[in-house]
């Protein structure tokens, strides 16, 4: 049986986003309403402009993130969810290192470091509370090589920084180093020509959108997203990048412009802070179909959380999710520039 895999996990994402410094002085983005015009841009219009305003008072980007990712356990006849959860955080800046010594030295480039800082589990919804008690109150679930289904929670050691190391980020379809995050234009319609460069005249990374249809699930079988799909997911899954603050602005702009987004007026997160946001239906696959939330602080424009909510279990999963159950979520605390790196 399968589970539900709609979100980049955060241990892979993290490897994604090595990160960011000093910022310049950017040019003002386009006012967002000339921007976009679309159902979401009146919810994202507050949340583009606070973004906008956010100070950097450091070359270190500092930030910290839960992920979980829901499985369904326990014996055929009484499945319950629960969630593996991973508690990161992520430091980005830029200096000098020499990846052959490991010694600060050298030439400038983009660095990162990253702790686990705690890996646990929770129940996907007070209602399986009964079902996991009639089990045995279990707090651990071995690796199942029938499902594939990871040992819950993961056991990894935390506390331990590791990095630095040097790299780059997946932002939309093509894969920018370091001069290039700080060098992107905040203008919106300029965005868009970086996050979805032309196939035959940009660099597209075709690995990391194979990446990104396979960790949804999608096969040919099943059938594979079009087009406003992975544009969408480019977006969502490039929203936590230590972005200069024009440069979030209109990339916040260039997400509530794109098709099928939907406006969140009112909302909470899963760990219950006030938000809006936009959602997208994603296609379905053999998991079933799930809503992909973007949810943001309208007073500060920091991105809360990234969801995956079901609207239609499959067949192989019905007998314990539901619809409205978040199957996969990524949390993200206040981000902020700080003075130094960890290390």
């Amino acid at each position: 049986m399968r589970h539900f895999r709609p979100l980049l996990p955060a241990t892979a994402a993290l490897l994604l986003a090595v990160t960011a410094c000093t910022q310049d002085t950017a040019p003002p983005a386009a006012d967002p309403a000339e921007a976009a015009d679309g159902p979401a841009m009146a919810v994202m219009a507050p949340v583009i402009e606070a973004a906008r305003a956010q100070p950097v008072d450091g070359g270190v980007w500092h930030q910290e993130r839960t992920w979980g990712e829901a499985w369904g356990v326990g014996p055929e006849d009484g499945r319950y969810g629960v969630y593996r959860v991973y508690r990161t955080e992520e430091w980005s800046w830029t200096g000098a290192y020499d990846i052959h010594t490991g010694e600060f030295e050298g030439e400038e480039a983009g660095l990162s470091a990253q702790r686990t800082n705690e890996t646990t589990w929770e129940l996907v919804d007070e209602r399986h509370r009964a079902a996991w008690e009639r089990d045995g109150s279990p707090e651990y679930w071995p690796y199942d090589p029938v499902t594939e289904r990871v040992e819950i929670p993961t056991r990894e050691e935390g506390g331990e920084i590791s990095g630095p190391q040097p790299g780059g980020w997946n932002l939309g379809a093509a894969t920018v180093d370091h001069p290039g995050l700080q060098e992107l234009p905040p203008d919106p319609s300029r965005l868009e020509e970086a996050l979805f460069p032309d196939a035959e005249t940009g660099a597209v990374d075709t690995a990391y959108q194979d990446h990104l249809v396979t960790e949804h699930g999608w096969t040919p079988e099943s059938g594979e997203p079009d087009e406003d799909t992975l544009r969408f997911l480019y977006v969502g899954t490039g929203l936590s990048l230590p972005f200069p603050p024009e440069v979030r602005a209109g990339v916040y702009t260039v997400l509530a412009g794109l098709p099928g987004v939907r406006p969140i007026e009112e909302a909470t997160d899963v760990s219950g802070r006030a938000a809006v946001g936009v959602a997208y239906t994603l296609p379905p696959t053999a998991a079933g179909t799930v809503e992909q939330r973007l949810l943001f602080d309208p007073e500060t424009g920091h991105l809360l959380s990234r969801e995956a909510v079901v609207t239609e279990p499959s067949e192989a999963e019905a007998d314990w999710s539901e619809p409205g159950d978040v199957v996969e979520y990524t949390l993200y605390g206040t981000p902020a520039w700080i003075e130094e790196p960890p290390l």
